[in-house]
Protein backbone atom coordinates (compact mmCIF):
# COMPACT_ATOMS: atom_id res chain seq x y z
CA UNK A 1 0.00 0.00 0.00
CA UNK A 2 1.24 3.51 -0.76
CA UNK A 3 0.35 6.08 1.95
CA UNK A 4 0.84 9.82 0.55
CA UNK A 5 0.51 12.68 2.72
CA UNK A 6 0.91 16.43 2.34
CA UNK A 7 1.94 18.75 4.84
CA UNK A 8 4.76 19.66 7.06
CA UNK A 9 7.26 16.72 7.02
CA UNK A 10 8.56 17.06 10.62
CA UNK A 11 4.53 18.09 11.88
CA UNK A 12 3.54 14.84 10.04
CA UNK A 13 6.53 12.48 11.64
CA UNK A 14 5.85 13.33 14.79
CA UNK A 15 2.39 12.12 15.13
CA UNK A 16 3.45 8.86 13.33
CA UNK A 17 4.55 5.58 15.16
CA UNK A 18 8.26 4.25 15.10
CA UNK A 19 9.03 1.99 12.04
CA UNK A 20 5.34 2.95 10.34
CA UNK A 21 7.12 2.76 7.06
CA UNK A 22 8.81 0.21 5.50
CA UNK A 23 10.76 2.16 3.20
CA UNK A 24 11.20 6.05 2.91
CA UNK A 25 12.30 7.44 -0.20
CA UNK A 26 13.36 11.27 -0.21
CA UNK A 27 14.63 13.88 -2.62
CA UNK A 28 15.20 16.92 0.36
CA UNK A 29 16.57 19.97 -0.65
CA UNK A 30 20.44 19.42 -1.49
CA UNK A 31 21.22 23.19 0.10
CA UNK A 32 23.51 24.15 -3.11
CA UNK A 33 21.18 27.42 -3.98
CA UNK A 34 19.65 25.68 -6.84
CA UNK A 35 16.11 26.82 -8.37
CA UNK A 36 15.76 26.18 -11.54
CA UNK A 37 16.30 29.71 -13.09
CA UNK A 38 19.49 28.92 -15.17
CA UNK A 39 18.53 25.24 -16.21
CA UNK A 40 17.16 27.50 -19.44
CA UNK A 41 20.64 27.29 -20.88
CA UNK A 42 22.19 24.12 -19.25
CA UNK A 43 20.92 21.26 -21.63
CA UNK A 44 22.65 20.60 -24.90
CA UNK A 45 20.16 17.17 -25.49
CA UNK A 46 16.70 18.85 -24.79
CA UNK A 47 15.84 22.67 -25.29
CA UNK A 48 14.31 23.97 -22.33
CA UNK A 49 11.64 26.55 -23.15
CA UNK A 50 9.84 27.51 -19.80
CA UNK A 51 12.34 27.05 -16.66
CA UNK A 52 11.03 29.02 -13.99
CA UNK A 53 12.23 29.43 -10.55
CA UNK A 54 10.45 27.56 -8.33
CA UNK A 55 9.17 28.26 -4.41
CA UNK A 56 11.49 28.35 -1.51
CA UNK A 57 14.58 27.49 -3.51
CA UNK A 58 17.60 25.06 -2.23
CA UNK A 59 18.65 27.56 0.18
CA UNK A 60 19.30 24.93 3.31
CA UNK A 61 19.57 21.10 3.74
CA UNK A 62 17.24 19.71 6.22
CA UNK A 63 18.73 19.57 10.08
CA UNK A 64 19.98 16.92 11.86
CA UNK A 65 16.50 16.13 13.57
CA UNK A 66 14.74 15.79 10.26
CA UNK A 67 17.02 12.63 9.71
CA UNK A 68 16.83 11.03 13.07
CA UNK A 69 13.06 11.26 13.21
CA UNK A 70 13.10 9.95 9.30
CA UNK A 71 15.29 7.11 10.63
CA UNK A 72 12.51 6.04 13.74
CA UNK A 73 9.06 6.37 11.23
CA UNK A 74 10.81 4.28 8.65
CA UNK A 75 12.36 0.95 9.19
CA UNK A 76 14.60 1.76 5.74
CA UNK A 77 15.86 4.59 3.73
CA UNK A 78 16.74 5.94 0.46
CA UNK A 79 18.26 9.32 1.04
CA UNK A 80 19.12 11.20 -2.85
CA UNK A 81 21.87 13.81 -2.61
CA UNK A 82 22.86 12.79 0.90
CA UNK A 83 26.71 13.29 -0.55
CA UNK A 84 25.77 17.61 -0.11
CA UNK A 85 24.37 16.92 3.37
CA UNK A 86 25.87 13.31 4.95
CA UNK A 87 27.30 15.07 8.48
CA UNK A 88 23.65 15.50 8.98
CA UNK A 89 22.93 11.48 8.59
CA UNK A 90 23.89 10.08 11.89
CA UNK A 91 24.52 6.13 10.54
CA UNK A 92 27.62 5.25 8.38
CA UNK A 93 26.28 3.63 5.24
CA UNK A 94 28.60 1.24 2.93
CA UNK A 95 25.10 0.75 0.09
CA UNK A 96 24.77 4.52 -2.01
CA UNK A 97 23.33 4.25 -5.21
CA UNK A 98 24.84 6.09 -8.11
CA UNK A 99 22.60 7.25 -10.82
CA UNK A 100 24.61 7.72 -13.95
CA UNK A 101 21.83 10.45 -15.42
CA UNK A 102 24.15 9.80 -19.02
CA UNK A 103 24.12 13.85 -19.28
CA UNK A 104 25.90 14.37 -22.22
CA UNK A 105 26.89 17.79 -22.97
CA UNK A 106 25.60 19.99 -20.00
CA UNK A 107 26.73 21.48 -16.79
CA UNK A 108 23.87 19.40 -14.97
CA UNK A 109 25.86 16.50 -12.99
CA UNK A 110 26.92 13.45 -14.43
CA UNK A 111 25.55 11.30 -11.54
CA UNK A 112 23.57 11.62 -8.81
CA UNK A 113 24.15 9.67 -4.98
CA UNK A 114 21.54 8.06 -2.66
CA UNK A 115 22.53 7.17 0.75
CA UNK A 116 20.84 4.03 1.83
CA UNK A 117 19.70 2.02 5.18
CA UNK A 118 20.85 -1.24 3.11
CA UNK A 119 23.79 -3.38 4.30
CA UNK A 120 25.01 -4.42 0.63
CA UNK A 121 27.35 -3.17 -2.07
CA UNK A 122 27.36 0.28 -4.16
CA UNK A 123 24.91 -0.32 -6.50
CA UNK A 124 24.66 1.70 -9.81
CA UNK A 125 21.44 2.36 -12.02
CA UNK A 126 22.07 4.11 -15.21
CA UNK A 127 19.45 6.11 -17.15
CA UNK A 128 18.99 9.08 -19.19
CA UNK A 129 18.16 12.28 -18.08
CA UNK A 130 18.72 15.95 -19.18
CA UNK A 131 15.78 18.13 -18.27
CA UNK A 132 12.47 16.84 -19.35
CA UNK A 133 14.62 14.14 -21.88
Amino acid sequence: MIDMRIGDCMTLMATLPDRAFDLAVVDVPYGIGENGDRNASRGKLAIAKDYKPFFGGDREAPPTEYFAELMRVSKNQIIWGANHFIDRIPIPSSCWIVWDKVTGESDFADSELAWTSFGTAVRNFRFQWSGML
